[in-house]
């Protein structure tokens, strides 16, 4: 595992307030690691592709590149990336700090809060000094402020209907049963699991179990399963399909992102998927 480089947190302490943001750019290796810390403002962080992993003292929050991952302000909690990639750090004053929850949680990357961002990251603009850029991020954050929030990529219910279909899921992503058979299973109809998966969870059966699939996807590729028995494993018509899938949720090509894990070395048990 790779140290954090050792001027990330030392020159923390150097920045200004955040008017109302602050910016800063950063490349890290494969298999980069952060020990427990904490930061004076609230944290907007943004990936490049693949995951980015907080421990808590309560658990692990595990976040893909299409969103951003709100850490707020004084959290204790510790990070690790497995593979290459650029990073951005977005710290965010006290006061728009408090119009965000005051938990860690996923906040997804709209279309335009992706213009924003990546027209700041290519002007590498970091303390905002000029007007245009404080209008830009004050629709930035007037943006991230009204996107869709997520506590964690793969939510859990105790659900006494959901928790059965949830269980056998985790223990199996390409089990192909579709909602109207698990229905049949748990004594239920078709339309009330569906209305329960938007209502527990925010989101399809459909989506939860292509979640569990790429978490699956991903521990496969660590065993260096070839991506046509992986496609096949997780119930994909195509290898094509599997890898669009991947390349949308991740930002990279299974190959790619396999690579680029591989420079690292062996995958720590802790921060195992």
């Amino acid at each position: 595992m790779n140290a954090a480089p050792a001027d990330y947190f030392a020159s923390d302490g150097l920045l200004p307030e955040p008017a109302p943001l602050i910016f800063r750019y950063h490349r890290f290796t494969p298999k980069s690691e952060f020990a427990r810390h904490r930061h004076r403002w609230g944290q907007l962080n943004r990936i490049s592709l693949g995951l980015v992993e907080l421990l808590l003292d309560d658990g692990k929050v595990v976040s893909p590149a299409q969103y951003l991952l709100w850490t707020p302000p004084e959290l204790p909690h510790a990070a690790y990336v497995r593979q290459d990639m650029h990073y951005t750090s977005i710290y965010v004053s006290h006061e728009l700090a408090a119009q965000l929850p005051s938990h860690i949680c996923l906040i997804e990357q709209t279309p335009l809060i992706r213009a924003l961002l990546d027209d700041f990251g290519q002007r590498q603009v970091t303390t905002l000094t000029d007007p245009w850029d404080i209008r830009q991020a004050e629709l930035l954050f007037a943006r991230v402020r009204q996107s869709k929030r997520e506590a964690t990529y793969l939510p859990d219910s105790g659900q006494r209907l959901l928790q059965p279909i949830l269980d056998a899921i985790r223990a199996d992503p390409a089990d192909p049963t579709p909602l109207k058979i698990w229905a049949d299973k748990v004594f239920s109809t078709e339309r009330t699991l569906a209305r329960l998966f938007q209502r527990e969870l925010g989101m399809s059966f459909g989506q939860w179990r292509g979640r569990a699939r790429l978490l699956e996807a991903l521990s496969l590729l660590k065993q260096g399963d070839s991506v046509q028995a992986i496609a096949a494993r997780l119930g994909y018509a195509t290898p094509s399909a599997f890898i669009a899938m991947f390349q949308k949720q991740l930002g990279a090509s299974p190959e790619r992102y396999r690579r680029q894990l591989l420079e690292g070395g062996e995958w720590p048990d802790e921060f195992s998927v």
